[in-house]
């Protein structure tokens, strides 16, 4: 889960001598200022005068049961929220404006590393960086009118660390406190003030209404419309297969700078599909209004249908800045199997990643490299510098090539006749001690080299079963198994799985979300993001590093060393990247038509009224 990418350092209002010991303002980033002053009317990529009104229809693959994404489990299907219920992008917690859940600061699509105050109006700093304070904006309501208080601030976080997911006591170990000063004033307490995000991880809290969950069980699924107060409330759903949002035209915030120009959709329906297929056939339909196309065979092959060829359907591929992390096959290191590196070696040597570009992505795709890809943070070469000096702490325990050899993997002429890495794999597991006997991978002990590899979407197996057939050829019992996404979130959280393809998110300013994915902290945490199971103290050390990094330059240097562990530890097989989105939409929509560092942000949008009668009349037909 993603914590918001975001880091400290105060944008400075005048202040009066007598509290020249803190610093008050309107926003807090990692780059010197805000790019927007205290006054700003809106954010710049926003139409302040967009139309309201309008319906769209939006699919979800999947289910959900119910409304609460911040606990572990769910029902016994497993636990699987819906949309819109939390922030933009992200699964519970961040620095987004929410649709239904609000934090105290939101971030902008256009800048890096920046917060600017929404539910609070100010954000008060000291000098030694060892606390921050809110104060809430007085405005600031729930949807059932109540306020919004510093003590639904302090009761959420503690709720949260009490009974929320455990990577919320992850992200938040450097909180020493929480205090409610005034019922508009909460102060956080820091342990050090070496750890430059967390005022941002803080102001990035989902605030949720204590006196709405006085009488429920928080640890238990939230199957009824919760009270939040975003711009839309749930109007109406049924668990599993739909759900409704309805714009709150009592919004406290719909004039306010970190509003205005947002969410000017009246309803955003949500409809269910247990398969990527069966949703792509409702939006040729028209019964979905957009979709983000992540299949590029569906890109190459599936738009060709009457509504594209009259222009009824538009199709863009949107060019985005942001850090593309690293997505692979993740394997879980808890398992025996996997326990070598020289085998997590050989396994990610086998994937054919020409063979998949050539026959099955039409070349949409490049070979990532690195955990920090399209990054200045991502490690290249051989470790030289600072860098060097921090890895030879842990020469003893790294691999002896990370310091002589620039890391790689194999590449192929894409003809699907891969000998060569067929044999460099062969002989990395005959000296992990694995050895062929009758068409059949086995150890010194006669077990054979088996696993599974689990995935949550049918479209997933035409790139997992190729890879299964070229390790098959080494004599592995490899098969892929796909369940649905309820039982696939139970499984791994619970860590029961052998490998699972996993994605890294990485902002522009790594920090927190770090312990999340790799500490030995995380490993032990049933639902934390560390699904291989890490624990190294040299990786940990790095991840300490980046936490605490007090320049642009100290950041490199951890980052950079951490991704060269991660990378010749082989806990993972690096999948493809790709810089653009791809969006499809009937053409009923306007909007801003500005490019900005996240390539889109549907928030933005709004139904043009005129263009939507041609199109619903054309569906209608």
């Amino acid at each position: 889960m993603r914590l918001g990418a975001l880091c400290l350092c105060l944008g400075l209002l005048a202040v009066s001598p007598a509290l020249a010991q803190t610093t008050r303002s309107h926003a807090i980033t990692i780059l010197g200022k805000p790019a927007l002053p205290a006054d700003f009317p809106h954010f710049p990529y926003v139409n302040p005068d967009a139309p309201k009104g309008g319906d769209v229809s939006l699919a979800a693959v999947g289910t959900f049961d119910g409304f609460n994404p911040f606990i572990l489990r769910g029902t016994a299907e497993g636990h699987v929220t819906a949309p819109w219920v939390t922030m933009p992008g992200g699964s519970g917690s961040g620095s987004s404006v929410g649709h239904v859940w609000e934090s105290l600061l939101t971030s902008s699509a256009d800048e890096i590393s920046t917060g600017y105050g929404h539910l609070a109006a100010i954000v008060e700093r000291p000098a030694d960086g060892m606390w921050i304070a809110f104060e809430i904006r007085p405005e600031a309501r729930f949807s059932d009118g109540a306020p919004v208080t510093a003590e639904d601030v302090a009761w959420t976080f503690r709720t949260l660390l009490e009974k929320g997911r455990p990577n919320f006591r992850i992200q938040f170990a450097d909180v020493k406190d929480v205090v409610v000063e005034a019922p508009n004033r909460v102060v956080f307490h820091f342990k050090t003030n070496e750890n430059r995000e967390l005022p941002l991880i803080v102001g990035g809290l989902p605030v949720l209404p204590k006196h709405y969950f006085a009488n429920r069980d928080f640890a238990k699924p939230l199957a009824e419309a919760p009270i939040g107060s975003g711009p839309y409330r749930v109007a109406a759903f049924e668990l599993g297969r739909s759900v409704t949002y309805q714009r709150n035209p009592n919004w406290w915030a719909a004039n306010r700078p970190t509003g205005r120009g947002t969410n000017n959709f009246d309803r955003v329906r949500f409809e269910y599909f247990r398969d990527s297929t069966v949703a792509m056939e409702a939006f040729k339909a028209g019964q979905v209004d957009m979709r983000s196309e992540n299949i590029a065979k569906n890109w190459a092959t599936a738009y060709d249908f009457p509504a594209v060829r009259a222009g009824q359907v538009v199709r863009n591929e949107i060019t985005h800045k942001l850090p593309t992390g690293l997505q692979g096959y993740a394997m879980n290191a808890r398992r025996p199997v996997f326990a070598d590196p020289l085998v997590r070696q050989a396994i990610a040597t086998m994937f054919d990643f020409e063979w998949a570009n050539r026959n099955l992505f039409y070349g949409a795709y490049s070979r990532t490299l690195s955990y920090f890809s399209n990054s200045d943070l991502a490690a290249s070469g051989v470790p030289q510098g600072a860098e060097l000096r921090f890895l030879e702490q842990y020469r003893a325990q790294l691999p002896p090539a990370l310091f002589t050899s620039p890391f790689a993997l194999p590449i192929t002429d894409g003809s699907g006749n891969n000998r060569d890495q067929l044999k460099q794999a062969l002989d990395l597991l005959r000296q992990a001690g694995w050895q062929v006997k009758d068409r059949k991978l086995v150890n010194a002990s006669g077990q054979p080299l088996s696993f599974t590899i689990l995935l949550d979407e049918p479209s997933l197996e035409r790139v997992a079963l190729p890879y299964t057939q070229n390790l098959q050829k080494l004599g592995a019992d490899v098969r892929v198994r796909t369940v649905d996404r309820a039982q696939y979130q139970r499984l791994t959280d619970e860590f029961d799985f052998d490998m699972i393809m996993m994605i890294y998110p990485q902002g522009d300013v790594p920090g927190n979300e770090l312990r999340d994915y790799w500490s030995c902290e995380a490993a032990k945490a049933p639902g934390s993001s560390n699904v291989s199971g890490i624990c190294d103290p040299a990786i940990d050390a790095a991840i300490s590093a980046a936490v605490t990094a007090g320049s642009r330059e100290q950041l490199a240097v951890a980052t950079k060393a951490l991704d060269r562990i991660l990378l010749w530890q082989w806990y993972a097989v690096p999948n493809w990247t790709s810089l653009t989105y791809r969006i499809a939409h009937w053409d009923r929509f306007g909007q801003p038509g500005m490019a900005i560092r996240e390539g889109f942000n549907f928030d933005t949008w709004w139904v043009d009224q005129t263009k939507a009668a041609a199109i619903d009349a054309v569906r209608r037909r």
